[in-house]
């Protein structure tokens, strides 16, 4: 994305706002929760109409309130003075948009600015903030999708810029299910979960091992060592990807791809599972097997 958008942000000024910009549509205003702040913004806007999408922090900076406004002033003022109980505690708003006035501006299309809106929640929880707001699905037309595609990779772009975001979301169902979700699922699917950890589980008596993996150009990475190495090479147990409706894969059927007992004498083994349209493989160097049928929500 670097070679397509370029990228400045300004000092903090005196009113300790950050301005900051894309070189393409993107304009943002880094605010802290002040009246006067505030009304230097609305001045710098012409004391005009600005749609766009704004985010509020707590003052811990791990819970946010994201929401989207035709006239996103009147509405911060809304929050600085009536703040909604679960974001009473907002010290800081970062307001984005495409630098113009309602008239002329892209996000005065209210489809546009709620489907943002819905993006930058799962957004935010795929970084682990924790999000007190809830989004509605948009109808687009096809001039509002184009339109909201182009934006979503700009914001991507200026959030990790703004190092407010280190990560994207993945591909649709290749994103991580988190361990409370992942626990739901579960529970909601008929499985009994004995024992339940961030990285250990026993799920219907017998033991788990719950990696989601890091992306790279193979698939997802998944390394054994330790503890995690040698029960694999026993064969007891199962890999647990929560991923894609959620693989199972017993370890006996992972050591189909692992033949040869020196690998199991290295410091690692690194496996890959590749999401694929139709179907899921799991790869050790030149081996690779379908663990499609370890799916376990289909």
């Amino acid at each position: 994305m670097e070679d397509k958008f370029g990228y400045h942000q300004d000092l903090k000024n005196g009113d300790s706002i950050i301005r900051a910009r894309t070189t393409a549509n993107l304009r943002s205003w880094d605010i802290p929760r002040s009246l006067r702040a505030l009304e230097v913004l609305n001045k710098e806007w012409g004391n005009l109409e600005f749609p766009g999408i704004y985010i509020l922090f707590d003052s811990a900076g791990k819970k946010v309130y994201i929401g989207e406004a035709k006239d996103v002033h009147n509405r911060l003022k809304t929050h600085l003075t009536s703040p909604e109980d679960k974001i009473k505690g907002w010290n800081r708003a970062v307001i984005i948009n495409d630098g113009r006035a309602a008239m002329q501006s892209d996000f005065n299309d209210s489809v546009i600015r709620r489907s943002v809106e819905l993006y930058l929640i799962a957004l935010f929880k795929a970084n682990r903030f924790t999000v007190v707001a809830q989004g509605e699905p948009q109808k687009q037309n096809p001039l509002q999708k184009s339109l909201f595609h182009a934006f979503i990779e700009e914001f991507n772009f200026l959030l990790m810029k703004k190092n407010i975001i280190t990560k994207l979301i993945e591909k649709p169902g290749q994103e991580e299910i988190l361990k409370d979700d992942l626990k739901k699922i579960l529970e909601k699917n008929g499985y009994k979960l004995d024992e339940w950890g961030a990285y250990e589980a026993k799920i219907n008596g017998a033991k788990v091992y719950i990696r989601p993996g890091s992306k790279k150009q193979k698939g997802w990475q998944i390394t054994f060592r330790d503890k995690f190495k040698k029960t694999l090479q026993k064969g007891e147990g199962s890999l647990l990807v929560p991923r894609d409706g959620i693989l199972l894969i017993p370890f006996r059927e992972i050591q189909k791809v692992i033949t040869e007992d020196s690998k199991y004498k290295q410091n690692t083994i690194d496996i890959y599972i590749n999401f694929k349209e139709d179907i899921i493989e799991l790869i050790y160097r030149d081996g690779t097997i379908d663990v499609t049928k370890f799916k376990l929500i289909k």
